[in-house]
């Protein structure tokens, strides 16, 4: 009866590292599937605003809108405009916290777009400092090209980089707004931008 015992305590020693190699690479597997977004709370954003975010994340780049060889507009600018339009101003801040660049992006313009939207120089800061999630961006024929939402805000949206050439008039459909932003606040800005 001992050695029965014995037996038993042998088998269970050799199972246990199986199980645990196992399991180690099982979680491994499920853990390299794994996206930041799952973890996102919808709370408090309506399900055709979740569903055009869904959207733009797949497409996963933004365009300036300008159109190149193909003479017409990529989806995404439409589905950005419609975010960007019809988001409320709370859903907008929200989604400046979604794991996703491009999603990111859109929650800045939309905000800063919004007439209702006062805080428009302490957004722009904030998107200053939102580095961890790169964008990809195309403009006419040129697709790929990679910047951080910085970039995006200061030089396509509010256009407060003035070493560009200014753009063509109303070139992507977008109503361009004053952003009420004084002279002082524009080169607190860009000093913080240059940094």
């Amino acid at each position: 009866m001992i050695t029965h015992r014995n037996n038993n305590k042998t088998k269970f020693y050799i199972v246990l590292p199986i199980f645990t190699i196992i399991g180690i690479g099982v979680f491994t597997v499920l853990s390299g599937f794994y996206e930041e977004s799952w973890s996102f709370s919808w709370k408090d954003i309506r399900a055709e605003v979740k569903d055009s975010v869904v959207v733009a994340e797949k497409r996963n780049y933004l365009s300036s809108g300008y159109v190149g060889e193909a003479y017409e507009r990529p989806n995404e600018f439409y589905t950005r405009k419609w975010i960007t339009e019809n988001a409320t101003i709370d859903e907008l801040l929200k989604l400046t916290e979604y794991p996703n660049g491009v999603v990111r992006a859109i929650a800045y313009e939309g905000l800063l777009n919004n007439r209702d939207f006062k805080r428009k120089k302490e957004l722009i800061l904030k998107s200053l400092k939102d580095t961890l999630y790169p964008i990809s961006y195309a403009s006419g024929c040129i697709i790929g090209m990679k910047r951080n939402i910085a970039e995006y805000i200061i030089k396509d949206i509010t256009e407060l980089d003035t070493t560009l050439p200014p753009p063509p008039p109303n070139p992507n459909g977008f109503v361009r707004y004053d952003f009420e932003l004084s002279e002082n606040d524009k080169k607190e800005i860009l000093k913080e931008y240059y940094k």
